[in-house]
């Protein structure tokens, strides 16, 4: 016995090992600091109008059901006429690159500006691109647009509202060669596909202009006061694929490839609160156990036969596990399965 839990407890760290390594986000910021708090504090950078009139910390966050986002922590208020601030992410020099928030604006003008873009890493101002752009009608319904720069801006119709949460996603796909990437906007307003749709709310665009020599961080501009929009934005996401960047489905994805898939978590990352175990194909499993990073049992969910479990994030003894990596192990009579999820805080 004491040596079959050596061997296990060496599979579940190895598992951890490649989970860790496996498909992650390129970038996850989800506000999860004190309200009130600059950006700046944060591990955002300010890169013009330094010291004025900082983006802050916003409370309460966003919540958009079925993204990955949603609900975590704080958000942050982009306003006017202030400091601008950047993030960095390893850059990327070819391939689809996805960026996803929730917004909500408060407020927007006729004329219209950006508030969100992306650049090279680290971040410098000849390369703003994929300009996000809001601006209103005079019935104060809303449109957004996308530019590669400052002059190409394509809009959607006025087909948004005011002071509602909608996901958008951004997809830059970056091809060999110059002048001919190709920029798409996606515009959600209830669900979240599970795959990319086929058609975008706005390209794909590819203008004649010249590309970034790479795609490496993210950026949050306040404009001008007579044409910038205030916006609350929330659970910012850069993947290399669309389920990366809307569903969390990468990191869900089973570290044993196995043929019938029959462990799937979602959502993942979780925090306190029940999340969804699913299992198919599944006709003599055993049991569910959970791990911790170092392979001690935490938690043992009864199956009694069920297709759908649900965990908490409490371990045996009824109390919260602490923030980090955890594997799951479908044990059937013949194969054992396991996953990973993330509790975050």
């Amino acid at each position: 016995m004491y040596k079959n839990n050596i061997i296990l407890k060496a599979t579940l760290i190895v598992a951890i090992f490649v989970a860790m390594s496996f498909a992650q986000p390129l970038l996850v910021e989800n506000f999860n600091y004190t309200a009130n708090s600059p950006l700046t504090s944060n591990g955002w950078t300010a890169h013009s109008g330094i010291g004025s009139n900082p983006i802050l910390v916003y409370s309460p966050g966003l919540t958009y059901t079925g993204y990955a986002g949603s609900g975590i922590g704080n958000a942050a208020k982009v306003d006017t006429a202030g400091e601008d601030v950047n993030r960095t992410f390893a850059p990327q020099t070819s391939g689809p690159v996805y960026t996803a928030f929730m917004i909500r604006v408060m407020k927007a003008t006729t004329a219209g500006d950006y508030f969100f873009h992306l650049s090279i890493d680290s971040l410098n101002t000849y390369y703003f691109n994929m300009r996000t752009h809001i601006k209103r009608d005079a019935s104060n319904n809303v449109a957004i647009g996308i530019g590669k720069t400052t002059r190409d801006t394509s809009f959607s119709g006025f087909s948004y509202a005011l002071n509602t949460t909608y996901l958008v996603v951004l997809k830059w796909q970056i091809n060999a060669g110059d002048s001919n990437d190709q920029l798409s906007m996606f515009v959600l307003s209830s669900g979240v596909p599970g795959t990319e749709p086929t058609s975008p709310t706005i390209g794909p665009v590819s203008p004649a202009i010249s590309d970034p020599p790479s795609i490496g961080s993210v950026a949050l501009r306040q404009g001008s006061a007579a044409n910038a929009p205030r916006v609350i934005i929330d659970g910012i996401r850069v993947a290399t694929s669309w389920a990366g960047a809307v569903s969390g489905i990468e990191e869900n994805q089973p570290i044993n490839q196995l043929a019938n898939n029959n462990l799937v978590i979602y959502p993942n990352p979780i925090r306190a609160g029940s999340y969804n175990i699913t299992l198919s194909n599944v006709e003599h499993y055993k049991g569910v156990k959970i791990y911790d990073a170092i392979g001690n049992l935490v938690k043992t969910l009864p199956t009694s036969g069920a297709s759908h479990l649900s965990w908490d994030a409490r371990n045996d003894a009824g109390n919260l596990v602490t923030p980090g990596i955890y594997i799951v192990v479908l044990e059937t009579e013949n194969i054992s399965q396991t996953a990973k999820v993330l509790v975050t805080k």
